[in-house]
């Protein structure tokens, strides 16, 4: 089985120069947690999602009506052929740790394959499992034990 059979096809691209405001507007419209950005040819320049506007942009205190999609965007995104097999695709996602892979054919967005559209599509699969689990690791070490009462330590 390949990618393009379970991709989801005719995703909606965006422009990097749209605002953060316009960008999550269309997320909302589209009910989707990531958009890809392409440039005039369709070829995919960079990924923003919902967490980039939301850590990145509005909990730093920063309004998104005054920022670009530019600015907050993965910048060359990982893509996958629509060609490739699943297992690519799942190796893939669990090695670079991402949940949505853009899905290029001649260097033009044709899709967009999401851990999400696996697990459906496969739920009794082990590898399946594996991914979602290695996607919920902790990048970074978290104190194992926190007490009642207790503060973090600052950085």
């Amino acid at each position: 089985m390949q990618v393009r059979d379970v991709m989801t096809p005719e995703v909606r691209c965006a422009s990097p120069d749209a605002t953060l405001s316009e960008i999550a507007a269309l997320m909302k419209r589209l009910d989707v947690g990531a958009i890809p950005l392409c440039g005039a040819g369709g070829q995919v320049i960079g990924m923003i999602t919902d967490r980039d506007i939301t850590v990145q942009c509005v909990a730093a205190g920063l309004n998104p009506q005054e920022y670009r999609a530019r600015e907050f965007m993965t910048a060359e995104p990982i893509t996958i052929s629509a060609n490739a097999p699943i297992g690519e695709a799942l190796r893939v996602m669990g090695q670079e740790r991402v949940h949505r892979l853009p899905v290029v054919e001649e260097g033009r967005l044709v899709g967009i394959v999401s851990a999400s559209d696996l697990a459906v599509k496969f739920s009794d699969n082990h590898s399946i499992a594996d991914l979602f689990r290695h996607l919920s690791e902790p990048v970074r070490t978290a104190p194992t034990h926190i007490h009642p009462g207790s503060t973090l330590p600052h950085s």
